[in-house]
């Protein structure tokens, strides 16, 4: 009925994609979305998106995830956990602001690792644990709702 129906890959009734797609090189894929990107966003596009990130497996690059550590939040938490020896956790120092994590002798002595925080924490009720090579922080969330109101200074009167 409609033309452009028939090259719709996914509604091929013989269920082979057509040539087009089979030679499509994933490579040629990520360049096109790399030079629209650019040309939507601009030139520093990238700090903007940080998840994207070339497709093929010898072009990817560790993110910037210090010592493979795992953060997520939930409602009420941020966790960060961190892989770790007994020897370095033992060593370890725990230091955090409202919205920063300092890690102080990891991953050796004299080093220090920071993490920013998804979101504020609150200053007391943070707990520490290691169990089966893995430090586990958790931090309980500030939800900030102090609001305040600016007034407008008109100047043309």
């Amino acid at each position: 009925m409609f033309p452009w129906n028939k090259h719709f890959p996914f509604n091929n009734q013989s269920g082979q994609l057509p040539e087009t797609f089979k030679n499509m090189n994933p490579k040629n894929v990520e360049d096109y979305i790399q030079s629209v990107m650019g040309n939507v966003f601009g030139e520093g596009f990238s700090q903007q998106f940080p998840y994207q990130g070339s497709l093929t497996a010898k072009d990817k690059q560790p993110q910037g995830n210090p010592a493979n550590a795992e953060l997520f939040e939930t409602n009420d938490n941020v966790f960060i956990k961190i892989p770790a020896t007994e020897e370095q956790a033992g060593n370890l120092r725990i230091q955090h602001n409202s919205n920063q994590l300092f890690i102080i002798n990891y991953p050796a002595m004299g080093e220090q690792k920071n993490f920013i925080l998804p979101s504020l924490v609150k200053r007391k009720g943070t707990k520490a644990s290691y169990r089966k090579g893995i430090l586990e922080i958790k931090l309980t969330k500030n939800e900030d709702l102090q609001l305040s109101e600016i007034d407008i200074i008109n100047l043309n009167e």
